[in-house]
């Protein structure tokens, strides 16, 4: 952070642009990484006048990038690492820093796919510094701090319509394989995220009956797009056997990091691609995170927007 100059914290929060802390969960992933660098070049793009920080609200990648940081080797190695990331902070420690630098606006924007653990930690922080009250108003640590939606919003139509138009390259190669296409999201064991099942079923409105989406954690799983599949059909019997066809699987991740890589496409028995080969489907994976895509990244900076203009 910088040092700011007297004339600096004796201007209203107002006078100031915006201080923008994107909060991703981060990952420890030199290629997946390149899909968070991606969203925050895009909003860069559309505030050219604020000030962007990156923050990871997971303390064991921030812990890996750390450990990185001292290997002279390391740094060698992969010079496509911004230098920023190899000192990862907390979005506490931002917003802190921030405080810091003197009154401002501060604009906190989730970079998560969903309502899920991270984003429910990260608003409570937000929530608690932005509700704190001193007896003068210059006492306040934050005179205005509020934090935009994870990219399915609170899970209303306008914001799965946009979503769903996101991902609708994904759908339009499936259709025009005439396969079947996979979605692996992340979830969460102890949180009931119902809408995954809103945005599956607007993805199949508007593009195919054949968009089956799964989680990592929580329901639905393989075993349930399993089920649906065989309930639907799609595993058709023919007089040689079993002809399930094929199937694209993606993540429905911002980045393509250790889950896509070794739950969804990797070679142990039970991956989501070993699990459908066995099953004698042709398997084909998508391994690129959303937030490598405009559209995606887009949805971010739309939060961004009305965030601000609220």
């Amino acid at each position: 952070m910088s040092d700011p100059s007297a004339a600096e914290r004796s201007q209203s929060p107002t006078d100031r642009p915006p201080a923008v802390v994107l909060a991703a969960f981060g990952t420890t992933d030199e290629v997946a990484l390149e899909a968070i660098i991606h969203i925050r070049d895009r909003v860069r793009a559309a505030f050219p006048d604020h000030e962007i920080h990156l923050a990871f609200t997971s303390r064991i990648v921030r812990r890996v990038w750390l450990r990185r940081a001292a290997s002279a080797e390391y740094r060698r190695a992969h010079p496509e690492v911004p230098a920023d990331i190899y000192h990862p902070f907390s979005p506490l420690s931002v917003l802190a820093a921030l405080q810091e630098d003197g009154p401002r606006r501060v604009l906190v924007q989730s970079l998560h796919v969903a309502d899920g653990a991270e984003y429910r930690d990260l608003k409570a922080v937000v929530r608690q510094l932005a509700g704190i009250r001193a007896l003068h108003s210059s006492g306040r640590p934050f005179p205005a701090l509020a934090l935009g939606p994870p990219a399915l919003g609170d899970g209303g139509e306008a914001q799965l319509t946009r979503a769903a138009e996101a991902l609708g390259p994904l759908a339009a190669e499936a259709r025009a394989r005439g396969a079947a296409r996979v979605l692996m999201g992340h979830g969460h064991e102890r949180l009931q995220q119902t809408v995954f099942g809103r945005l599956k079923k607007k993805l199949r409105q508007r593009y195919s009956p054949e968009i089956y989406l799964g989680l990592v954690e929580g329901r639905p799983g393989l075993d349930d797009i399993l089920g649906e599949m065989a309930r639907s059909g799609k595993e058709r019997k023919t007089a040689g056997g079993a002809m399930p066809g094929a199937v694209l699987l993606a993540p429905l991740m911002v980045v393509a990091g250790e889950h896509a890589r070794r739950d969804l496409a990797g070679e142990t028995p039970d991956s989501w691609a070993s699990v459908f080969a066995a099953r004698g489907w042709e398997v084909r994976v998508h391994l690129k995170g959303l937030g490598l895509d405009d559209a995606w990244a887009d949805l971010y900076v739309d939060h961004l927007r009305a965030l601000e203009a609220d």
